[in-house]
Order: C-alpha cells, then structure tokens, then sequence
C-alpha cells in the first residue's frame, strides 16, 4: 500500500515505513472496509493466510475474509484469535480507535471515543476494554502507522 513519495529521497513510502501521520491521511489509508481487512491481513500473514488452529498454509477461500483450512475444515477470518473476534464493530473502526488511544496525550475515554467515531458509548467502551486489556500497560503494542507526536498536531 503507497502513501506519498518522500521528498527527501524521491522514493515512494509504504504504510510500514512511515512513523507519523494525520487522521485525514489515516482516513484516506481506509477509505473502505475492504482496505482495512487487507491491511490487517497483509500485517497479520505477511507470507499469506495460515490457519488459527493447525498452522497449516493450506488454506482456500470461502467468501471474501472468510478462509477455510483445508487440513482441519475450520472457517476463519482476520479477526480469528483477536481482540476484534466476535465484534460486529467494522475493521475501519477498530483501525482509527486504534489510531486515537495511542496518539492521546493523556488517554481517552469512551465517551470521547464515542463522539469521535459516531458510535454509542457502550460500542466504544467495548471497544477500549478489548483494546486495553490486549495491550496491558504497554500501548507501543499499537504503535506502527498510528504513530503520530503532539508537536505534528499543533501545528
């Protein structure tokens, strides 16, 4: 996935390769749900789909993001053995929460998150716990493209 060329070397950066950018860059990285699957699989099996259960790479695929282990039948999807598994939340969704609770100063609450995203706040509460509980105290956890600092926002 290119992001912009960088103008010091003329290259063209990948998501993996940059450490900060704004929310309108993070909103145009995932303009749909379709991006942000293949984004978190592309990071979660750089080498392709491996199975949750037996580890197998055989896999096929059922419905787009849903494989099927041909080893060991067993259906599954990129939320499979995550802290999105079982969430009608969109992947989207869970990219820019991710987003907003590493690059607050001084966390963030679910009602702000609620706000933020246009959701209630039972969903956004939902959402901080799993996030939370994931991440224990260390939230670099999180940290990869949602890395952003205080002095890029205030300008």
């Amino acid at each position: 996935m290119r992001i912009s060329p960088d103008t010091r070397t003329g290259r063209n950066e990948t998501v993996n390769d940059r450490l900060t950018i704004s929310t309108a860059q993070l909103l145009a990285l995932f303009p749909d749900e379709v991006s942000a699957r293949h984004y978190i699989e592309s990071r979660r099996w750089p080498n392709g789909p491996r199975c949750p259960v037996c580890a197998s790479d055989r896999i096929g695929n059922h419905s787009p993001g849903l494989y099927r282990c041909n080893a060991c039948g067993e259906a599954f999807s990129v939320r499979t053995g995550t802290v999105m598994e079982r969430s009608k939340i969109p992947l989207r969704t869970w990219l820019h929460a991710m987003y907003l609770l590493v690059t607050s100063r001084k966390g963030i609450s679910s009602m702000q998150l609620s706000k933020e995203l246009s959701m209630q706040q039972r969903s956004a509460w939902f959402l901080l716990h799993r996030l939370r509980e994931a991440c224990g105290k260390n939230l670099d956890t999180l940290r990869g493209i949602e890395r952003i600092t205080y002095a890029e926002l205030t300008r």
